[in-house]
């Protein structure tokens, strides 16, 4: 085996491992964004999250889906 060989094996490692990484990122945010409730209040929709023994918050999508990542909610 030469260098080479043995370097292009790191890269495919490498590569592999970031595209697991990338499923397990994204299977958790589809997770998150279907625990974000809609709420109309004054004619405005209102975002929000009251995950089990967990607080509820409201806030934008993206704020919500950080929010439960950050704390494993989903």
């Amino acid at each position: 085996m030469n260098i080479e060989q043995q370097l292009n094996g790191i890269q495919n490692r490498r590569m592999a491992a970031q595209d697991r990484f990338l499923v397990r990122i994204e299977k958790r945010e589809d997770d998150a964004e279907q625990m974000i409730g809609e709420l109309c209040r004054n004619g405005q929709k209102v975002l929000y999250v009251f995950p089990i023994g967990g607080k509820y918050r409201e806030g934008t999508k993206l704020e919500l889906v950080s929010f439960l990542i950050r704390n494993n909610y989903a």
